[in-house]
């Protein structure tokens, strides 16, 4: 009888032993202290992250990402220049381990800022050089463009056209009819804005902007917000990003996106990981998701192109300018300076 009681009792405890180490996906991790010496953590994997992507494509992110790997995001989300003012602010201490979701130029000045820490992705070897740094300080997963959002009821009410143009803005019929996002604050609209300056030439592209400014009703801080409010009937016209009305489109909304006959520019949406990040090897798996397959394929999801060739369903036939994000990175500082002075009351 004792026998078999002991039996009994040492085979409780390996079910239970085997229990406890089966379960909780991502609920261990090796990581590396300053040392470099390595040690076993156990309990849920988190990191922190910044990030101007929109609420609803990144919680879609966020589910895949755990659903994969076991990594748990917790997530701040900014407009693209307040979340720029809120690192310049933070430096060197900054309150995410990374950011997911930024644009190209701001990973370009944060270079210089040495903030970046680098990390060699082995997920990321097979994606073009010109969408990642060579250092690996950042890496571009998705890109994105300029669109304009049109509400089809509110232009064949009043019997438009839509605009097929930038040109085409500057109509007085549009008075009061066009809502755009503010630069200060949005990064769709300092990409427009760099467009229309890299388009026209900088004093003429200023022209073109008091122009329009005559014709506009309200500036939001956000990039997504305009799409949304013609998509409610609430103006004829917004300026936004592509996703942002192609999304309203495919939800049912009476709107079509117009795509300028000059051109649009278009900008890399980025990840990096900040230099002294507390949760770096979690940080870093993010970062291989993110390059990978699975990653790409989730981002597709909410964006119309993404930079791993090989899940991207056909090709776009988009017209492009040949946009100099390195130029737009540069004299941010100083278009903003003179935007301000302009439009003082925009933001």
């Amino acid at each position: 009888m004792r026998k078999k009681y002991m039996f009994f009792m040492l085979a409780l405890v390996l079910v239970v032993a085997l229990s406890v180490s089966g379960c909780g996906n991502g609920t261990e991790e090796v990581v590396t202290d300053e040392n470099g010496a390595e040690e076993e953590v156990t309990g849920p994997r988190t990191v922190t992250i910044y990030t101007h992507n929109d609420e609803e494509e990144m919680q879609y992110f966020l589910e895949a990402l755990e659903r994969d790997t076991g990594i748990r995001g917790e997530i701040l989300r900014m407009s693209s220049g307040e979340l720029w003012s809120r690192i310049e602010a933070e430096n060197p201490n900054f309150g995410a381990d990374m950011v997911w979701g930024m644009m190209h130029s701001f990973a370009l000045r944060a270079e210089g800022m040495d903030i970046l820490y680098e990390y060699d992705s082995p997920q990321w070897s097979d994606i073009p050089a010109e969408f990642k740094d060579p250092s690996g300080r950042w890496y571009g997963w998705s890109y994105w463009y300029n669109a304009i959002a049109v509400n089809t009821d509110l232009i064949e009410a009043a019997g438009y056209e839509p605009p097929a143009s930038w040109e085409d803005l500057l109509d007085p019929k549009w008075k009061g009819e066009i809502v755009a996002p503010d630069p200060g604050t949005s990064g769709t609209a300092y990409l427009l804005v760099a467009t229309i300056m890299q388009l026209m030439g900088e004093e003429a592209g200023w022209d073109y902007l008091y122009a329009l400014h005559e014709n506009m009703d309200q500036y939001t801080k956000s990039g997504t917000a305009p799409a949304q409010m013609v998509a409610e009937g609430e103006y004829m016209i917004g300026l936004s990003w592509d996703m942002g009305v192609y999304n309203r489109v495919a939800e049912g909304y009476p709107m079509i996106a117009v795509i300028p006959s000059e051109g649009v520019g278009f900008d890399l949406d980025v990840a990096w990981i900040f230099n002294g990040a507390e949760n770096l090897d979690t940080a870093k798996a993010v970062i291989d998701w993110i390059g990978s397959e699975d990653g790409m394929r989730a981002a597709l999801e909410y964006r119309g192109m993404v930079t791993r060739a090989e899940v991207m369903d056909g090709s776009f036939d988009v017209n492009f300018i040949d946009y100099d994000a390195v130029w737009a990175a540069e004299n941010r500082d100083r278009i903003m300076e003179r935007w301000r002075d302009e439009f003082p009351y925009s933001e």
